[in-house]
């Protein structure tokens, strides 16, 4: 993206989108408590945060579609807004653009007004004298101080069961391609944490998978083939003979255990948790397994998962 001189000029007389992310480690309560103070700053000076997202909902599950829930897009949003907080005490980046109506929010060589800032303060007050102007019209009423979270709408399953599939005898898996480059073009990962700071150790990480997937592939080339399912329908899919897809959810632990239900599991997690599972292209339903498995290592889960299947095959 390009460096703006102003904000967009019509912040103050059209609604806005925010995502924001976070450090690992502060609890929703203290995430909460630093977007309502954002969103008591917007509704001072008439900006209309209309809708928040936490950057990371939007990579949470694989292979499965994710975007903006259109109830939000019908709200006529014009701008982005994103806080990158690298570090909770001195260490923010605050942007503002125009947002493109799209799933990956904004248009490459967009132009945004950035800050980075050791106190957000200093920045809520330059951004107080700069929207006092009459170059930004203010049409904005009766703002809400409190922000309101949504999740990303995920094309998800029909519903889940506690097995696997009987008879793997004749069937194909796919196992959805890795990005391994997530950040060559917009989309809302590119403006995270670990973009801005350890982009090289996030790829590597991405690498890693992708040679996992690899690997499985390469040894059981009759049960599972990596393929790129993006913009793929599950018609799509079975015409290219697969049954089912391998997917995974990572993401903060109650966020798991609430996409997938699970019966008599301890819910006794509170950090990050990857659990993988299977979903059938013809019925959309979702095989987790009979063992709950969700780890925090996602070679670990993996591992797990494909042990519950060799298992079910009599490997």
């Amino acid at each position: 993206m390009n460096e703006a001189y102003d904000p967009p000029q019509d912040i103050l007389s059209s609604k806005s989108i925010v995502l924001m992310d976070v450090p690992k480690g502060i609890s929703v309560e203290e995430r909460l408590k630093l977007a309502d103070e954002l969103q008591a700053f917007f509704a001072k000076v008439g900006v209309d945060a209309a809708a928040y997202f936490q950057i990371n909902s939007f990579s949470s599950v694989s292979g499965m579609q994710e975007q903006i829930p259109d109830f939000i897009l019908k709200r006529d949003i014009k701008n982005l807004i994103f806080l990158t907080v690298l570090n909770q005490e001195d260490d923010f980046i605050l942007g503002m653009g125009p947002f493109n109506g799209k799933h990956n929010f904004y248009d490459k060589g967009a132009s945004f007004w950035l800050r980075r800032t050791t106190d957000l303060e200093t920045v809520f007050s330059e951004l107080t004298t700069r929207l006092k102007t009459d170059a930004f019209p203010k049409e904005n009423l009766l703002l809400s101080n409190s922000a309101e979270f949504f999740e990303p709408t995920v094309s998800g399953f029909k519903q889940a069961y506690v097995t696997l599939p009987k008879d793997f005898e004749g069937k194909k898996i796919a196992i959805p391609r890795i990005d391994i480059n997530p950040f060559a073009e917009p989309n809302p990962q590119a403006l995270s944490i670990a973009a801005l700071t350890s982009a090289n150790m996030f790829k590597k990480e991405l690498s890693d998978r992708s040679h996992s997937y690899e690997t499985l592939a390469t040894k059981d080339s009759v049960l599972y083939q990596i393929i790129s399912v993006e913009n793929k329908t599950d018609a799509d899919l079975r015409r290219t003979r697969v049954d089912y897809v391998l997917h995974y959810i990572e993401a903060d632990a109650q966020n798991v255990y609430t996409f997938l239900p699970f019966e008599k599991r301890e819910e006794n997690k509170t950090g990050v948790l990857v659990k993988f599972f299977l979903r059938d292209t013809r019925t959309n339903i979702a095989f987790l397994g009979s063992n709950w498995d969700a780890k925090e290592d996602w070679n670990e889960a993996l591992n797990s998962f494909i042990a519950q299947i060799n298992s079910m095959r009599g490997k």
